[in-house]
This record gives structure tokens, C-alpha cells and sequence, in this order.
């Protein structure tokens, strides 16, 4: 196999276990409502790709390897995503519980109306 193509087929694994990183995230995103996702983004492609490549490095180089470095780019793209919707909920701003009794009194809609001469 020629240089080109061990790139290539590296490149095509890093890509699979990014995309299922990604939907890792958007499954993770869609349950948040979106609240902190934008910041675990990159924390879940992170997880998955790292996730991914300790498989063939622990020693599963074949087929069934694949299967379970797919596995486990997604549980690594979960964790990451899970990390960062923390972090993000962490380090956001802090708004304190509306308080219905501090809002301002709202006047009837007979109250704000003026008569014309």
C-alpha cells in the first residue's frame, strides 16, 4: 500500500469517527435544547476521535475493531458533548429565579386608555 493511500484511509477513519461525534453532540444538543452546546462541540469531536483511535492502539486491527472503534467514538462523543453542555452551564451566567412578587404591576387595559376630546 502506497504512502497516498495510508493517508487516505487514516483521513476516512478520523472522518467516520468524527461524524458520529457530531451526532453524539446534535443527540446531546436536541436534549439540552441547545442550552451550551456551541462549547461542547469541539469537546465531543475531541472525545470521539480519541475515543476512536484507542481502539487500533490497544490492539483491535480488524474488522470487528472497526466496529467497536465506531462504538466507541460514540460514547466518546456523548462524554465529550456530556463535558462541555457541563462546563458551559458552569462557567454561563448566573440568572437568578424570576420572582413573580418583584415584577411591576401591569394596569388594565381600561386604566391606559385616554379619552379624546
Amino acid at each position: 500500500m502506497t504512502f497516498e493511500a495510508r493517508v487516505a484511509f487514516v483521513v476516512f477513519f478520523f472522518a467516520v469517527w468524527l461524524f458520529f461525534g457530531l451526532m453524539a453532540w446534535a443527540a446531546v444538543a436536541v436534549l439540552r435544547r441547545g442550552r451550551g452546546a456551541l462549547v461542547a462541540l469541539p469537546l465531543a469531536l475531541l472525545g470521539a476521535a480519541v475515543a476512536g483511535m484507542l481502539v487500533p492502539v490497544l490492539g483491535w486491527q480488524n474488522a470487528a475493531g472497526f466496529f467497536v472503534s465506531l462504538c466507541a467514538a460514540t460514547a466518546g462523543g456523548f462524554a465529550g458533548a456530556i463535558a462541555g453542555v457541563a462546563f458551559a452551564s458552569r462557567m454561563g451566567p448566573a440568572s437568578p429565579p424570576v420572582d413573580a412578587t418583584k415584577r411591576p404591576e401591569r394596569e388594565t387595559e381600561a386604566a391606559t386608555k385616554r379619552e379624546t376630546p
